[in-house]
């Protein structure tokens, strides 16, 4: 997995739109008849001056929502976000008598339905989706969860028909929490295929590392392999640390070990031959003889020979970086 960090440009430029789409789908625009509603004080704020309030959704639950309220559903960070969500889901059952199932059915109209699988995946309301407009901003080049499929971003230059954008996976899923659906810090940049497979499993910050929290992410947990027979040899996942082992169960919950299993028979058998296959340290002289005395880092001949990044904070540059990198350490320990 990859370490997303604080990414306060690209939350700036989210929230400045999305706190104002969801404080007028809340109470309307601000005009003369409507003095309630809302409005961001800035003229050219396309949702402020176009956007509508979102019909069929229960006064109780519009009523637990300020100013301040909407910007922080929007901009708090994981912890944060799970205490907004559960505090005002008590609040409309208090307010209201109505239950979990009504407050979850008005958020999904809201922040699901209206929200990201419209606003957020559909409208282009300046000339670009938000989703590729975030992708943009956020700027990773590979699937946060697995790095091993690239997730750039294109746009067809006629304009029309689809382009190439990451999807983006609800790491509180959205299913359990809709009110969080459009919340900076829940929408994780991911490949088609760790989207699929992740699905609506039950995530939590006890229990699992969060991409845009812990910053040691990737380094919690390592590849390595299991040989099976002299031809056979299986891609395993395991703990750095004996002390703990967040970082594996978090691998286990979004299925990393069946999303690499196929590549058991190839990129790692192709790394293994070229341990063992050729020379005693044929893997070695690729590393520390092919350059001659050419003053090339250690970072640079891992890019140049098996396309990856070294360094921890550059892995989602190229795919397997974190993948290839581990193994190929374990490889050249073995004497």
């Amino acid at each position: 997995m990859i370490y997303l960090g604080d990414q306060i440009d690209a939350l700036n430029a989210y929230s400045k739109e999305a706190v104002c789409w969801l404080g007028v789908k809340l109470k309307g625009r601000l005009t003369t008849s409507n003095s309630h509603g809302y409005s961001c004080g800035d003229s050219a704020c396309y949702p402020c001056n176009h956007s509508n309030i979102r019909s069929k959704i229960n006064q109780g639950f519009r009523d637990l929502f300020t100013d301040a309220t909407i910007k922080e559903l929007i901009e708090a960070k994981p912890h944060r976000l799970i205490e907004i969500n559960n505090s005002l889901q008590t609040k409309f059952i208090a307010a209201t008598g109505r239950t979990v199932k009504d407050f979850k059915a008005n958020a999904k109209k809201l922040c699901l339905i209206s929200g990201f699988t419209g606003w957020f995946s559909k409208d282009e309301t300046v000339g670009e989706k938000w989703n590729y407009r975030l992708a943009r901003l956020l700027d990773k080049h590979t699937c946060t969860y697995c790095n091993r499929e690239y997730v750039f971003v294109y746009r067809n230059p006629s304009g029309s028909g689809k382009g190439m954008v990451p999807q983006f996976d609800h790491w509180f899923a959205k299913t359990d929490y809709p009110l969080l659906a459009i919340s900076f810090y829940n929408l994780i940049p991911s490949c088609a295929t760790c989207n699929t497979i992740k699905s609506s499993t039950d995530l939590n910050l006890t229990d699992h590392l969060h991409p845009y929290v812990d910053s040691n992410i990737s380094s919690t947990y390592e590849f390595s392999y299991l040989p099976i027979t002299n031809i056979d040899n299986r891609i395993i996942l395991k703990n750095s640390s004996l002390f703990n082992s967040k970082g594996l169960d978090t691998v286990n919950a979004l299925n990393l070990p069946l999303i690499y299993k196929g590549h058991s028979g190839k990129e790692l058998q192709d790394l293994i031959d070229l341990r063992y296959k050729y020379s005693d340290n044929y893997l070695n002289i690729l590393l520390e003889d092919t350059f001659g005395d050419l003053q090339i880092s250690k970072e640079e001949r891992y890019r140049l020979i098996f396309g990856i990044e070294l360094d921890e904070e550059n892995h989602h540059k190229r795919i397997f970086s974190k993948f290839k990198g581990d193994i190929i350490s374990e490889l050249l320990s073995i004497k």
